[in-house]
């Protein structure tokens, strides 16, 4: 490499070898980095990311953009999760006791908080269902009003404790996040954080953890480089309530059988288990929304986002049956 002025060209200021470079190791999986490229084709010009996890081993085995150069969304991105922060939210109150899979919950058009309104996202009402219904069919002025029974740490407590934060650092990707879930400081704070909106921030592949986690039992920090080994990664299994997770796992199986998400029924490679998420962001009235699903299927946990996107159910989670269908078929 070599400095040189217009002036003298032929005498350089600054002059350096060249150097080989080290080869990179990383978890990526060829064949499920190419599915997560070619389902992400489907969102046309719209900004995306799909980030896969093995659920064996909490290593990353894929992390595609759309477009494929430019923002890392999927490693670096901040977004609000929207409702697929409600496995989380539904983690804190199932191991609180605060409800169980059978109990009768609430589900108006709307609902007030200390002066704010919440409300669904289509406006609709479920009257009374149970809470196996409820998460199904992602009603938030239920998770609102559920938020109450809540201490102003249990959200940021169960975040933690399901792999969302603390691992940003090791993962191997320069600027890498993983996600903020700040102790509430009031009720209407609390009652935004449980649907996923408010001071909640998180990335495609936080999210992508959280869903391998719920499937695994256990808390895995990702890792997505290996050689060099990242130093200071504690990759050791965290157990998570065996059984509360057995609960979440067949709420999520209700989102896709019976809830937001049936368009994943009959998926190729079997049986698929996730939440939809709508997340508001900016200022405009109505608010924009960006399109969520996170979930998982076998031993293959992923989480898909799609920007601006009008709902998970509708734009997030077609993209995922085009990944998984990929997959089946290779």
């Amino acid at each position: 490499v070599q400095v040189t002025s217009s002036a003298s060209p032929d005498t350089p200021l600054f002059a350096k070898d060249a150097v080989a470079g080290k080869d990179v190791s990383t978890t990526l999986s060829p064949r499920l980095q190419d599915a997560a490229e070619s389902a992400l084709k489907g969102t046309g010009t719209v900004p995306s990311a799909l980030v896969a996890v093995d659920v064996k081993t909490g290593d990353v085995l894929a992390s595609a953009n759309s477009p494929a150069l430019g923002f890392d969304r999927a490693m670096t991105g901040h977004y609000p999760p929207g409702s697929a922060f409600k496995i989380a939210t539904t983690y804190a109150l199932l191991t609180s006791g605060k409800v169980t899979p059978t109990t009768p919950v609430s589900c108006p058009k709307n609902v007030v908080v200390d002066g704010r309104a919440y409300k669904n996202f289509e406006g609709e009402s479920l009257g009374t269902p149970d809470f196996t219904t409820d998460f199904a069919h992602s009603c938030n002025t239920a998770f609102v009003q559920l938020s109450t029974k809540l201490a102003d740490d249990d959200l940021a407590k169960a975040a933690d404790a399901l792999g969302l934060t603390g691992w940003a650092e090791t993962v191997g990707v320069a600027n890498a996040f993983d996600a903020s879930v700040p102790v509430n400081n009031g009720k209407t704070d609390k009652a935004s954080a449980a649907i996923g909106q408010g001071r909640n921030v998180t990335s495609p592949l936080a999210l992508a953890v959280l869903a391998a986690n719920v499937a695994r039992g256990s808390a895995i920090a990702p890792a997505l480089v290996t050689d060099p080994a990242v130093a200071g990664a504690d990759r050791a299994p965290k157990p998570l309530d065996a059984k509360v997770i057995d609960q979440l796992r067949t709420l999520m199986g209700e989102v896709v059988s019976e809830g937001t998400a049936t368009v994943l029924r009959g998926t190729p490679g079997g049986t698929v288990r996730g939440k939809t998420g709508t997340a508001e962001f900016g200022a405009k009235n109505p608010p924009e929304t960006h399109a969520w699903f996170v979930g998982y299927q076998g031993d293959v946990a992923f989480a898909v986002l799609v920007e601006n996107g009008t709902s998970g159910g509708s734009v997030a989670a077609p993209i995922a049956k085009d990944f998984l269908t990929t997959l089946a078929r290779d």
